[in-house]
């Protein structure tokens, strides 16, 4: 009868798995999917256009499907060359600026629904405005848009950080406009 070293067997089954994970998903969505969710995370919109800036952040957990988690809503309708204060999320999976996944999430999860939501705001893209503010069109894409942007968890920040996305004109981009994003990560040596 062979006899089967059950330490040395478990340490060989552990390395054919993480094998198995590393060949056949992305380090990234490994990254995404082991990274620590706890405390939250602050975000901070820095608007350095001409023009008012309409739009939907949201956090949620993709992975969270059946039944879909709800995202927690912040929306905005921020002046030119203006900065928001510090926004703060639960730390989650999925950080995101007006993208087709966050909206379709929303409406998935009737967040569409909630008092006070900004319908205008709520686009996959980001809306730049010269409309005057008590206009109705106000938040509407009246100069052109920036396509959404999303961050993940363990690949683009950590729960503690501080996201800074940054609203620029772009005559290169798709609609006008782009965001640029930077993360101030947490220093966790004190």
């Amino acid at each position: 009868m062979t006899h089967i070293n059950k330490p040395i067997a478990f340490v060989a089954g552990l390395v054919a798995l993480f094998a198995t994970l590393t060949v056949g998903c992305s380090g990234d969505f490994l990254a995404n999917l082991i990274e620590e969710r706890s405390g939250g995370i602050s975000v901070i919109i820095i608007n350095n256009t001409a023009y008012r800036a309409s739009f939907t952040l949201g956090g949620y957990d993709a992975l969270v499907r059946n039944p879909p988690s709800a995202a927690e809503l912040k929306q905005r309708r921020l002046e030119a060359t203006t900065t928001t204060s510090a926004i703060t999320l639960d730390c989650v999976r999925n950080i995101a600026i007006g993208t087709e996944a966050l909206v379709e999430r929303v409406i998935e999860t009737e967040g569409h629904l909630a008092a006070n939501f900004d319908d205008d705001a709520f686009s996959e893209f980001v809306h730049f405005s010269s409309a005057p503010i008590d206009d109705e069109t106000a938040a509407l894409p009246t100069v052109g848009t920036a396509e959404g942007r999303e961050v993940r968890l363990g690949v683009n920040f950590a729960c503690g950080d501080q996201l800074i996305f940054t609203f620029e004109e772009d005559a290169a981009a798709t609609g006008g406009f782009r965001i640029d994003y930077d993360v101030l990560q947490t220093d966790d040596t004190d």
